[in-house]
């Protein structure tokens, strides 16, 4: 799953994508694209463990947003990074 995740995160990370977003925003529109894609995949969780796969994702995107933004500030000096990797500005 932190797979799956992690494909998520690095297409939402992209600098052209929101920029002005925090990061509990950031992961918390991460959680919904994944909760979004499940449903649209009809999967779904046995009676009463909808909350525990809710909180799953969300420790989930969270750790691995953590990893990905590892060493910066915010998300926002993350595709700062990004866009001074890629030669996109100066």
């Amino acid at each position: 799953m932190k797979t799956w995740i992690a494909d998520i995160i690095d297409e939402e990370l992209l600098p052209q994508r929101k920029t002005n977003e925090s990061n509990a925003e950031f992961i918390q529109r991460i959680c919904s694209i994944c909760l979004i894609e499940l449903e649209n995949e009809k999967r779904f969780s046995p009676m009463g463990f909808g909350e525990s796969v809710i909180d799953e994702i969300e420790e989930e995107v969270k750790e691995v947003f953590r990893i990905k933004t590892y060493g910066h500030y915010n998300i926002e000096s993350y595709r700062l990074s990004l866009l001074k990797k890629f030669k996109l500005i100066s």
